[in-house]
């Protein structure tokens, strides 16, 4: 089934992952579509897919634990033999000041958002080599132009894994493998958990955003898109703002 185009999108039980989940599987991919602890989101993620004509598969996924990320991998191994995109967005943080966190719960950022990258990465390579066109896409944030003492361990995370993508873009284009990030704005999402109902918030956001408005999932998947579909398959090592501006204030 070499013809079949096939990708991973980790953490698309909901918010950004699921809008780019659903948006692959719209432009003709076969969707491995991956949660954690949202079963019943990522379920949603599928009928969506399904609704709109596409195909998929819901699997668990924990991105910090080896042995599962090499379980999924072998899976799609045996039911594909090739992966032409890997969509890294998994991520989890306790948003916390430094002085309330505990050393766990700063590690907790690390665990999904790099480690996480690092394995899919690692397990899916041999796969990805297979893969026409393959790419790997780097889901980070515009968090740590500005760190908060807030969201610490979720940029200083983030910051990391922007320096995996310079060294995998340098790396991985031997093999045929293209890595590119996508850096968005904030978004709401059901990821912000209680404050995505917080309008205000949102409001303050658009208000100090030079465009006058938030960054959409469509935003997202629009450049998530264009990195992979870049007709000249040039655009590598990439850091696509999708921010409105907002990472410059």
């Amino acid at each position: 089934m070499k013809s079949q185009k096939v990708t991973l999108v980790t953490g698309s039980s909901k918010g950004i992952g699921k809008a780019i989940a659903i948006r692959l599987a719209k432009d003709g991919y076969f969707v491995y579509v991956t949660y954690y602890t949202d079963e019943a989101g990522g379920q949603k993620t599928v009928e969506e897919i399904e609704k709109a004509g596409g195909k998929s598969s819901l699997q668990k996924l924990d991105v910090s634990d080896e042995k599962s990320v090499s379980q999924l991998m072998a899976l799609v191994e045996k039911e594909f033999g090739h992966l032409n995109v890997l969509v890294n967005d998994a991520a989890r943080s306790i948003d916390k000041t430094m002085e309330d966190s505990s050393f766990d719960e700063w590690k907790l950022a690390f665990d999904n958002k790099l480690h996480g990258a690092w394995l899919s990465i690692k397990y899916a390579l041999p796969l990805l080599k297979k893969g026409e066109n393959a790419n790997v896409i780097m889901i980070s944030s515009t968090a740590d132009e500005h760190p908060s003492q807030e969201v610490l361990s979720y940029a200083i995370a983030t910051a990391a894994v922007n320096s995996l993508t310079k060294a995998l873009a340098i790396h991985l284009p031997a093999y045929g493998i293209r890595v590119n990030a996508v850096m968005p704005g904030p978004t709401r999402t059901a990821n912000w958990g209680e404050l995505e109902k917080d309008d205000q918030l949102w409001k303050n956001f658009a208000e100090t955003n030079p465009m006058k408005r938030v960054t959409t999932t469509e935003d997202i998947t629009d450049a998530v898109m264009l990195l992979i579909n870049d007709p000249h398959k040039f655009l590598n090592g990439n850091f696509l703002f999708v921010s409105g501006g907002s990472h410059l204030k």
